[in-house]
């Protein structure tokens, strides 16, 4: 196993400084600062309403597969990723997703947590395809899909937070 991997407690740092590192309860203020941003969250609908933010919370405390994204080790966190169970038309996939501050975007940090988040998944069984389901509007994150060897698969209606967005469907093969 890896250092850092999801059973571990110890971060996962690349090049460039990047780390990734659990979610815990002391980040409810980034999932607020995220969540509720109109600009992090125009490809996502507009904001999260504040009420449902301490069941998000929730959903992302003790998930070792939800991380907060700190532009340097031991730094404050600048965003959250993650992988997660889904169902996309009646088949299960494993779902990721990212989200940065708007004053920390356009800097290669979400480029450089995917790449640790994929390289921590190729390490476990059961991950054999890693999805992603970007808005089609969302240019920076199809980019980062492309760049980081995903498939597109065409568009798909996806609920998000209640809401039905127009996505891309990428998909990456792990055991490739």
């Amino acid at each position: 196993m890896l250092p850092g991997s999801a059973c571990g407690h110890t971060p996962l740092a690349y090049a460039r400084a990047v780390e990734l590192r659990a979610y815990s309860d002391a980040d409810l203020a980034l999932t607020e600062a995220l969540e509720t941003d109109p600009g992090v969250m125009a490809q996502l609908g507009g904001p999260i309403p504040p009420e449902r933010l301490p069941e998000i919370h929730r959903r992302r405390l003790g998930d070792p597969w939800w991380f907060v994204i700190a532009e340097r080790p031991g730094g404050p966190g600048v965003g959250t990723i993650g992988v997660w169970d889904s169902d996309h038309h009646g088949e299960h996939v494993h779902e990721t997703g990212w989200m940065v501050l708007a004053d920390r975007q356009g800097r290669g940090i979400a480029s450089r947590a995917l790449a640790l988040l994929l390289e921590r998944a190729r390490t476990e069984p059961r991950f054999a395809t890693i999805h992603a389901f970007p808005p089609v509007t969302n240019a920076p994150s199809n980019g980062l899909c492309r760049k980081a060897g995903f498939a597109l698969r065409g568009e798909t209606d996806v609920v998000y937070a209640g809401r039905t967005l127009h996505c891309n469907h990428w998909a990456l093969d792990l055991r490739a």
